[in-house]
């Protein structure tokens, strides 16, 4: 997935401050992540998300970020009955969010924690890329 055009970053960017009640200079960057380095909870994200789907005029459902990895992938083959990611689809999962550490990823990363390997710069190409109507 390309990089986020600057300004859609620079939006995140604010909108991340906003979620966490930030100053406006408050340091957040492209690769920060959203959970290690900015203390992000599940409600939090859900707060971001939504702001994000005002500021684009997006939908982001539930799910999203697990479709975008498993892409083409069957879903056996993705992900195992017990909700954790298959090799092939852990190696799917680090390949979108390429812009994360690679030693962030636990071995068995579990389908529901997903979001705590974003970065700032993956929810921008996440908006990107439903603005597009992907």
């Amino acid at each position: 997935m390309p990089e986020p055009a600057p300004e859609t970053l620079a939006a995140v960017v604010e909108l991340v401050r906003e979620t966490l009640a930030l100053e406006a200079e408050a340091p957040v960057a492209a690769g920060d992540l959203l959970f290690y380095d900015h203390g992000f909870t599940s409600m939090d994200l859900l707060d971001l998300l939504f702001r994000v789907e005002e500021r684009f005029g997006v939908k982001i459902p539930e799910g999203t970020l697990a479709g975008l990895a498993r892409g083409g992938l069957p879903e056996a083959e993705f992900c195992g009955d017990d909700g954790v990611l298959t090799a092939a689809g852990r190696a799917q999962l680090m390949a979108l969010l390429h812009d994360t550490p690679p030693e962030t990823f636990p071995e068995r990363v579990h389908r529901q924690t997903l979001p705590r390997y974003c970065t700032v710069a993956a929810i921008a190409r996440l908006a990107e890329r439903r603005r597009g109507g992907a």
